[in-house]
């Protein structure tokens, strides 16, 4: 059997795996009983060991090495090259990083998710907090375990793009904040000169097929995907046959609209990638930044613009016989760039969510450094949300038990929605040099050039390069924040 052959079926095994946990996630966010909470987390707990103990396998580097000595050629067997330097990559990763202490995350992470989900419902954060301080306590031993020049974030942001230090993301972040409180300073004249138009209110039906349409508009295939609804949104990537995604249908329909092309993005991406590496775990989307590249430009390159609130508006009509007075094309555009600053990341605008990062930011990192104590969480929020947001947080649920991220993956994820930002306006930019145009294409009804550029860009390669190494293959240069501050002042300044 040729050895690429031999690589292929081991790893296809841990790859299925992987997508039983996929599903196991998915179901546990969408339909889990609440009695199966238990059972639930020692079953994802089982699967994440078996991935981890397959990838970490010496056969593992045995079948990579016999690949490599074959010498693979990435301009004439691609796949080949890409699979096996994806496998090396995992393997050596996996053997530096503490399997126990990455096993106990998952468990304890699964159980406190449901604690979440009640604690949001009841705003009752005493009732979160003890799990959260075993989350964070489980966030330190893997710091501990890895090793880290200066903050335990330096170790912790390893887990998801080596290149990025602790020291570099605090940069970057106390970089974007004046530029966006003074564009949002000239945003918010817009906002207060006219009173919110209303938007029609719509039920689970109509959500479902409005966002059937809309997807199908934007090139997702139902054939390898699907829609659920959850508490908070977000797509499954159980391989390219297999991409899900959910919404909630609680949410007004600017918040829906943007939580379903964000969503979308990521499932494009996923149902991008090469068919030569599908079955291997070079066959997934680069976490969590390039993901977060993908899902900010088809929400705000694409979606914040008027042509994408015409395009949704003529899909929407058939499934809103009964629109209110005044509502049209003109009043979604001016929900989705001109809409109130929300106390809700996910409902919020464009500039003031790189806020919603940076009070995260401050928060885990306080919280990994002993500065912060898990009960004092919500005081710490109100107050920065006071200074960010202009106003109190009425309570919990709408202030620090807003979001399930702690309950599933380690701490320093949240600074991907901003890298994200930063990767989708570059990606523009190229795009645009290179003449292919998002508003040309949105006015055409005819988004495939956009698609098209991506997929070849960016989504067919799937983790075969670093974000650095994509990014430079893309738009021809490094990371830079320049692109993004071009697109936010063109859109926001005088």
């Amino acid at each position: 059997m040729p050895e690429i052959d031999e690589l292929r079926d081991y790893l296809g095994e841990t790859e299925d795996y992987r997508r039983v946990f996929e599903h196991l996630r998915f179901d546990q966010q969408s339909y889990l009983p609440d009695q199966a909470t238990t059972d639930r987390a020692r079953q994802i707990g089982l699967m994440e060991r078996r991935m981890r103990e397959r990838t970490a396998d010496p056969r593992l580097d045995e079948l990579v090495a016999a690949v490599e000595s074959t010498n693979p050629d990435p301009e004439r067997d691609f796949a080949t090259w890409a699979i096996a330097r994806v496998a090396r990559r995992d393997y050596e990763a996996e053997l530096r990083r503490p399997v126990d202490a990455l096993t106990e995350f998952q468990v304890v992470a699964s159980e406190a998710f449901v604690v979440w989900r009640d604690a949001r419902r009841d705003a009752d954060w005493a009732a979160f907090a003890p799990w959260l301080r075993k989350l964070v306590d489980i966030n330190l031993r893997l710091a501990d375990a890895i090793g880290y020049p200066e903050h335990p974030m330096d170790a912790l942001l390893s887990l998801y793009e080596p290149a990025l230090s602790w020291r570099d993301t605090q940069a970057l972040l106390d970089s974007l904040v004046d530029d966006v409180i003074r564009l949002n300073e000239q945003r918010q004249e817009a906002v207060n000169a006219r009173p919110a138009d209303p938007m029609p209110v719509l039920d689970r039906q109509a959500v479902f097929a409005f966002v059937h349409d809309l997807a199908e508009q934007v090139g997702y295939d139902w054939n390898r995907g699907g829609l659920a609804i959850s508490p908070h949104p977000f797509t499954s990537p159980s391989g390219p046959r297999d991409v899900r995604f959910t919404l909630r249908d609680d949410v007004p329909f600017p918040d829906m609209l943007k939580a379903a092309i964000h969503e979308l993005g990521h499932a494009l991406y996923e149902q991008g990638i090469s068919p030569g590496l599908w079955g291997t775990s070079a066959a997934k989307g680069i976490m969590p930044y390039v993901h977060e590249s993908q899902a900010k430009f088809w929400e705000n390159i694409v979606g914040r613009t008027p042509e994408f609130a015409a395009l949704a508006y003529d899909l929407l009509v058939p499934h809103v016989p009964d629109p209110p007075p005044g509502f049209g094309p003109e009043a979604l555009h001016r929900a989705a760039v001109h809409g109130p600053t929300s106390l809700i990341r996910t409902g919020t605008d464009e500039l003031t969510f790189n806020l919603h990062i940076v009070l995260r930011w401050e928060i885990e990192c306080a919280l990994l450094t002993g500065q912060l104590d898990v009960y004092d969480v919500p005081e710490f929020w109100n107050a920065r949300a006071e200074r960010y947001f202009g106003r109190p947080v009425p309570s919990d649920r709408e202030g620090c038990l807003q979001d399930p991220h702690w309950c599933h993956r380690y701490m320093g994820l949240f600074t991907a929605y901003v890298i994200g930002n930063l990767v989708s306006a570059q990606l523009w930019r190229a795009m645009e040099t290179q003449g292919i145009s998002v508003t040309r294409a949105l006015t055409a009804r005819d988004v495939s050039p956009v698609l098209h550029w991506l997929r070849g860009n960016v989504h067919a390669p799937g983790r075969t390069y670093t974000l650095a190494e994509l990014v430079e293959r893309a738009t021809g240069g490094p990371l830079s924040a320049e692109p993004y501050r071009e697109h936010l002042t063109q859109r926001y300044g005088r």
